[in-house]
């Protein structure tokens, strides 16, 4: 099958988990369909065009102007599409893809994440599918709740309700919508009833993210690994530096935390080297060899949303992971068995202490997440799932061309 996978960013260099779910959607696929790629690229970003091109039939970019990412967040409180999503809207993006269909008849259009949906519009004669990377509209409103500034809460608050329609408008104009949750699934029907769902969850390589035999593990080591220039990934790592490192501190003395990845803006840099034990490693080629090191691998969330990537690479690497439960949402595990979760400031801060102190409860915990990564989470289950997914789709699509099925797709 030809399938058309269709980006709102370029998914070179993966050092976020949007990018790294593209990049291993488009992997996947690839191993048993041909796979064309339409991507925007916001300024002079490194696009490595050559180096996607080995892993498809084509790549097509369009280049967007960073420099006007502010006017079109302010331009998003009042037009369409809302929120963020105004930042990726530009006819000449949805001309490129048009002519790439007519150049390529692509039997299928697989659009990534709530910004790429404003171009289904240019899509006709194919099924089409909006792959929701988190269900922005509860993002928005996780957001409106926790951000700490004023003007962005009101903007948050303001976006959050403009957001939610927009997302159950588009939602319906989809053959399908490919959620990573039961959650995400509840969410979106919650706005758009009529809505068709799909439950795929994004997933790892456990032949990548295997455990590191070469490593000494470090005994009081705690791990972060992310991107951190999205601001609910920003608040996050707030409350971890500011409210629970000091109380494992006080739990664990030798307790120390790494903060692997970029984006760590300037007001969290200067909290970091205010707390004791911090170290935040800014932008690193690979995060294997900190999460090797690590005893045990932190997801505390109270801001944001969709399926935590970071999550099933430390399980797969074999590493005790501790989160709350939001931090796991998406995610099929027990608590105790597969992970630890603790919800609320002090009840993770204590779970931590009594983790990096019992080696053998650790222990059990990377043995189980391990083998839960690897039944439940490898791309090639999950390429299966999209698979059924795109054969559900097309049938569908085929009854309805005839008549014989009625309801959403409204448009």
């Amino acid at each position: 099958m030809r399938v058309l996978l269709i980006s709102h960013s370029f998914p070179l260099p993966a050092l976020d988990g949007g990018r790294i779910a593209f990049l291993n959607t488009l992997k996947s696929l690839a191993r048993t369909h041909e796979v064309g790629v339409v991507c925007l690229v916001g300024g002079n970003e490194d696009t490595s065009i050559q180096d996607l091109e080995r892993l498809c039939k084509f790549v097509k970019v369009f280049k967007r102007s960073r420099h006007q990412d502010p006017l079109r967040i302010l331009a998003g409180m009042v037009l369409e599409p809302p929120g963020a999503g105004f930042k990726y809207w530009y006819p000449g993006a949805g001309d490129l893809i048009r002519r790439t269909i007519r150049a390529w008849k692509p039997e299928m259009i697989e659009f990534h994440h709530l910004h790429t949906a404003v171009y289904q519009r240019f899509c006709t004669g194919v099924p089409t599918i909006l792959r929701e990377h988190n269900v922005e509209h509860k993002v928005w409103e996780r957001h409106a709740q926790h951000v700490l500034s004023w003007p962005a809460r009101a903007h948050a608050k303001w976006s959050t309700p403009r957001v939610r329609r927009y997302e159950a408008a588009m939602a319906c104009r989809f053959d399908r919508c490919v959620v990573v949750s039961n959650a995400d699934a509840e969410y979106l029907r919650g706005v758009s009833p009529r809505v068709r769902v799909d439950i795929v969850p994004f997933g790892v390589d456990p032949d990548y993210f295997s455990p590191f035999s070469e490593s000494e593990e470090k005994p009081f080591r705690m791990a972060l690994t992310g991107s951190f220039e999205w601001r609910p990934k920003q608040h996050n790592l707030r409350i971890l530096l500011a409210e629970i490192m000091p109380r494992v501190s006080a739990i664990v003395p030798e307790a120390e935390l790494y903060v692997v990845g970029a984006g760590v803006p300037a007001d969290l840099l200067k909290l970091a080297e205010r707390t004791p034990g911090v170290t935040v490693t800014g932008r690193v080629p690979d995060v294997r060899p900190f999460v090797a090191t690590a005893s045990l691998v932190l997801n505390y969330v109270e801001s944001g949303g969709g399926i935590a990537m970071k999550v099933l690479e430390a399980m797969a690497m074999q590493k005790p992971v501790l989160s709350n439960s939001l931090g796991c949402e998406g995610i099929e595990v027990e608590h105790g068995r597969d992970v630890f979760l603790a919800d609320g400031v002090e009840a993770f801060a204590q779970a931590a202490g009594y983790l990096l102190t019992d080696p053998c409860r650790r222990r059990g915990l990377a043995m189980n997440g391990r083998k839960r990564a690897e039944e439940g989470y490898s791309w090639t289950a999950i390429a299966g799932q999209m698979d059924r997914c795109y054969e559900s789709v097309l049938k569908e699509y085929s009854e309805r061309a005839t008549g014989t099925l009625s309801g959403c797709p409204a448009t």
